[in-house]
């Protein structure tokens, strides 16, 4: 495996090291917010609100930051480095690589594409209200599995709406997803319907 390859898988085990650490971590962060004892807001719409106010601003800062990293690489002369070997052959070397935040694009808004996305705004909004009610009402270690019926629901909504087919190994997996539901929520100790629903619907 070359210095590429290595440094390109490196950077995918991180990126997807980082996603685990933080979904874990935003699961049990509102966990916490919603039916903890003395620390719980009893305000599922406020708690989605502002996270989505937080995510606005994040994207916003991470814009600026690309932004004026593309305005540093097109300053920058664009020229590689070259090594000499042991033969005096002229071995030419890696460029340097792009800033991290040079890969976010400026956060404009457009009326015109708000209001074409508005209605996947709802959807996502509603998908994270969901989400923090059925942490409210459901044990975290229940939380993926009143969720698992995301799928089934996907896959059922795309045959009616959209028309696409499904396979007979799409139905086995799912029947295994369903399946898993079932025993999941039989061996649950604390299980809310509220909460089972709320994990459907995100």
């Amino acid at each position: 495996m070359s210095d590429q390859q290595t440094s390109q898988a490196v950077y995918i085990a991180s990126v997807v090291g980082t996603y685990w650490v933080v979904s874990i971590s935003m699961v049990y962060l509102n966990k916490i917010l919603m039916s903890n004892e003395g620390i719980s807001i009893p305000a599922p719409l406020f708690v989605t609100w502002y996270q989505c106010v937080v995510t606005v601003f994040i994207c916003w800062i991470a814009g600026l930051c690309g932004q004026r990293a593309q305005k540093n690489a097109a300053a920058s002369p664009q020229y590689s480095a070259v090594s000499v070997s042991e033969n005096g052959e002229s071995v030419p070397t890696n460029p340097p690589k792009p800033s991290f935040f040079a890969q976010f694009p400026k956060a404009e808004y457009g009326l015109g594409t708000a209001k074409k996305i508005f209605p996947l705004s709802l959807v996502f909004v509603g998908m994270i209200t969901f989400n923090n009610l059925c942490l409210k009402w459901v044990e975290v270690s229940f939380y993926n599995v009143a969720r698992s019926l995301t799928i089934v629901f996907n896959v059922f909504f795309s045959r009616i709406f959209l028309g696409i087919p499904t396979s007979c190994k799409t139905l086995v997996c799912l029947g295994i997803v369903i399946a898993g539901f079932l025993m999941g929520s039989h061996g649950e100790l604390n299980f809310s319907l509220l909460g089972t629903l709320a994990g459907v619907m995100s």
